[in-house]
C-alpha cells in the first residue's frame, strides 16, 4: 500500500477552552470585518470591508453554544501533510491554506501550491500517524517556514484568527483521529 496514505488520516482539531472552526461557524455568516492596513506606523489607505467567513479562527468557550468540531484529512506527503475539510457543508473536501493577512481560509482543492503542515509533539518534534498511537494527542501544527499556526488578531477585526505566529505563540490543539489509513478522495 502507498506509504502516503499509510500515513493519512482524519482527526478533529479542538483546544479544551476554545471552539475551533471557520469564522462562520463561529460568528455567523457573513463574518465581516473591517481591516485597516497599516505600514511601518503609517495608515496606507481607507478601511476595507471584507467577508472572512471562510477563514479559520478560534472563539472562547463561553461566548459561544455548540459548535461541531472542525474535521480535516490530513493527507500525508513527503513534505508533510495537507489539510482539507471533512465536516459536511459548502466547504467539503477543501483545503487549508495560507491567505492574506497571514491568516488561513479554505480554498479549493485543485490549487498548485497548497499549504503543507508538520505535526509537532509537546517535545518539539515532528510527528507521523506512525507515532501517534492514542486517540487523542497534543500537537501543534508548523509551516514549512518555521512558523506556527497561532491565534491572530488584525485591526479593525473582531475576531481571532489562526495565523501564522511565532512559536512562541503557537496553540497547541487536541488531535483526536477518527480514521486511519485513509486515502485523500476528491468527493
Amino acid at each position: 500500500m502507498n506509504s502516503n496514505i499509510e500515513k493519512s488520516f482524519i482527526a478533529t482539531l479542538r483546544m479544551f477552552d476554545h471552539k475551533v472552526n471557520l469564522l462562520e461557524e463561529l460568528h455567523g455568516k457573513p463574518a465581516l470585518a473591517t481591516i485597516r492596513h497599516f505600514s511601518g506606523g503609517f495608515f496606507t489607505g481607507k478601511p476595507q470591508t471584507h467577508d472572512h467567513s471562510q477563514r479559520l479562527g478560534i472563539r472562547p468557550n463561553e461566548q459561544i453554544g455548540e459548535v461541531a468540531p472542525l474535521t480535516l484529512h490530513f493527507r500525508h506527503t513527503a513534505d508533510g501533510y495537507i489539510l482539507s475539510i471533512k465536516n459536511t457543508g459548502e466547504y467539503y473536501n477543501q483545503i487549508i491554506s495560507e491567505q492574506a493577512l497571514d491568516t488561513f481560509a479554505v480554498i479549493d482543492s485543485d490549487a498548485d501550491d497548497p499549504t503543507v503542515f508538520t505535526l509537532v509533539n509537546q517535545q518539539g518534534q515532528p510527528v507521523t500517524l506512525d507515532n501517534l498511537r492514542n486517540t487523542h494527542s497534543a500537537v501543534s501544527l508548523k509551516i514549512k517556514d518555521k512558523h506556527y499556526l497561532g491565534g491572530l488578531k488584525l485591526n479593525g477585526s473582531p475576531y481571532v484568527y489562526l495565523g501564522k505566529t511565532e512559536e512562541r505563540s503557537k496553540i497547541t490543539f487536541i488531535l483526536s483521529i477518527l480514521q486511519r489509513k485513509v486515502p485523500h478522495t476528491r468527493s
